[in-house]
Formats: C-alpha cells, sequence, structure tokens
C-alpha cells in the first residue's frame, strides 16, 4: 500500500520499505484517524508523522519530513 501512496524513506533511517500507513478507527467510521509509522516489525526506526483526520494530510506531513533526495 505505501507504494500507491508515493511515501519518502524515513527522514531517520532511511528505509523506504518500512513506511507504512496507520488508521485509528473511530467509533462507527466516524473520525478515523491516519498516521504515517517507519514500522520496527519492517525494518523500521519507529518514527511516525502524527495522527491527523485526512489520509491525504499524514502522507504530506510525513513526505515534508523526508530528506532533500537530491
Amino acid at each position: 500500500m505505501s507504494e500507491d501512496l508515493n511515501l519518502k524513506p524515513c527522514p531517520f533511517c532511511g528505509s523506504k520499505d518500512a513506511p507504512r500507513l496507520y488508521t485509528r478507527h473511530g467509533k462507527d467510521g466516524w473520525r478515523d484517524r491516519y498516521m504515517v509509522l517507519c514500522d520496527y516489525d519492517d525494518g523500521g526506526c519507529g518514527a511516525s508523522g502524527g495522527w491527523y483526520h485526512y489520509i491525504d494530510e499524514a502522507v504530506s506531513a510525513w513526505n515534508g519530513r523526508a530528506k532533500n533526495e537530491e
């Protein structure tokens, strides 16, 4: 799923495979929240971008923290 979201590598450990989108479901699907996390289970470091109400906000926050790839 991360490939579909165009998540940049982790700005701390550099992992390209560990960043994942997580969802915290609200009551009856109301007020779901989303976060990108550099998942330990996939070799990441545990860094996160914080919780947001929309997927695009979570992805933008994560990608905005990523290192410059120039």
